[in-house]
């Protein structure tokens, strides 16, 4: 068997080679011999046998594998190894059906209607420039900056032509009160606290001297909500009855939506308490890096250089692989105790589903996008996605109650 491997080590350094007055692919094994050490061919023969006699035995023993081997070398001739692999742990869940949560009943009211109507007015009010005090509702640009005590400008607390509308409570609260009654020009100081729960700790329910000037006051024009406002909004001509009833619809099925996933997420809770396993530490550093991996990629979408972003928080990679730790035992628990529950339940789906559930998703997108969405479906990944999506909602179907 190690002669065949060192044939195999041959051809494939032949395939590398540069060697002159020969073709990559056809160097003869003693020409090879004659410029490459023959330790390096030996080594690599060696390398190619514990590839191959490793996959054959997982095969045959029906191994699930979860991460590389560690390899010891036993003795050289001949060749024998240990391999060291982790494999996919076994996940206990005695009494999951026993587990039941409560189901909401979605309410829509009368003022959740009138709150999207509301916004549709406020989407579609027009501002105009007056000269006159500003009053409750009125679009202001303002100049400010926040002192301390000895009249010292304290650092980021300065914004110039910064926009409101007054009464909205965008500023600190308190603020846009002490706005109401000025006009154009017109300047004033006045002491704000800041909240106990404040974002940063400094500002903690302290008192802050702001001084301020108003640069612009507009008053808003709030159109009248009627057909022709909904067709021009939302290109459908409809009553104003219609519409709210098309509202009301929308409502119920995004609070159903959304208490269908709380109710998930709470099954899932009480799922962990009861489940079992036992994690391998490859399965768990390798769940961290997919982690920190996600990590830098959304850092550097932001156009942050994760080295910068290392700096300024005082950590290093090895450090937030150890933090993330946690948070990937989880996923891997989540993962595993859900895998045990579609086999348990039989949980399957099938191709017509999945083909149902692509040209449902499909027609979510513009006719320009389909090609794209067609290849990502023919090669696999999208197909796989839906399939994995199916699986948990008829799971989720089966289960939660």
């Amino acid at each position: 068997k190690m002669e065949n491997y060192r044939k195999k080590a041959f051809e494939e350094l032949s395939k590398e080679m540069d060697i002159k007055g020969f073709r990559k692919g056809h160097i003869p094994a003693n020409v090879i011999e004659q410029n490459v050490d023959k330790g390096y061919i030996e080594a690599r023969g060696k390398e190619i046998a514990i590839q191959h006699s490793y996959a054959d035995a997982v095969v045959k023993e029906k191994i699930d594998v979860v991460a590389r081997p560690e390899v010891k070398i036993e003795t050289e001739d001949p060749l024998t190894y240990t391999a060291t692999v982790a494999t996919m742990p076994v996940m206990e869940i005695k009494d999951y059906k026993s587990i039941k949560v409560k189901k909401e009943t979605p309410k829509v009211t009368e003022k959740d209607i009138q709150d999207v109507v509301d916004d549709l007015k406020k989407y579609s009010t027009t501002y105009k420039e007056v000269d006159r005090a500003i009053k409750k509702g009125d679009r202001a640009e303002i100049d400010f900056e926040g002192f301390d005590d000895k009249d010292v400008a304290i650092e980021k607390t300065k914004s110039k032509n910064h926009p409101l509308i007054v009464g909205e409570g965008t500023l600190i609260p308190g603020f846009e009160d002490q706005l109401i009654g000025l006009k154009k020009g017109d300047k004033k100081e006045f002491p704000i606290t800041f909240p106990k729960d404040y974002g940063k700790k400094y500002f903690q329910d302290k008192s802050i001297k702001f001084k301020v000037e108003v640069v612009m006051v507009e008053e808003p024009t709030t159109p009248e909500v009627n057909e022709q406002l909904i067709e021009k909004m939302t290109g459908k001509k409809q009553t104003v009855e219609e519409f709210k009833k098309e509202i009301e619809t929308n409502l119920i099925a995004r609070k159903e939506e959304e208490a269908k996933q709380k109710q998930e997420n709470e099954y899932i809770e009480k799922l962990l308490k009861e489940a079992k396993v036992e994690l391998p530490e490859a399965l768990i550093e390798e769940e961290s890096g997919f982690i920190l991996k996600e990590v830098k990629e959304e850092i550097q979408g932001k156009g942050v250089e994760f080295s910068k972003f290392l700096e300024h928080a005082k950590m290093t990679e090895e450090k937030l692989l150890e933090k993330y730790r946690v948070e990937a035992e989880r996923r891997l628990k989540i993962r595993l105790a859900l895998q045990f529950l579609v086999k348990a339940e039989e949980v399957k789906v099938t191709e017509a589903e999945i083909k149902a559930e692509f040209e449902a998703t499909k027609s979510m997108y513009p006719a320009t996008e389909h090609p794209k969405i067609e290849e990502e479906f023919t090669k696999g990944n999208l197909a796989n996605q839906l399939a994995n999506r199916l699986v948990l909602k008829k799971l989720f179907d089966k289960v939660v109650h």
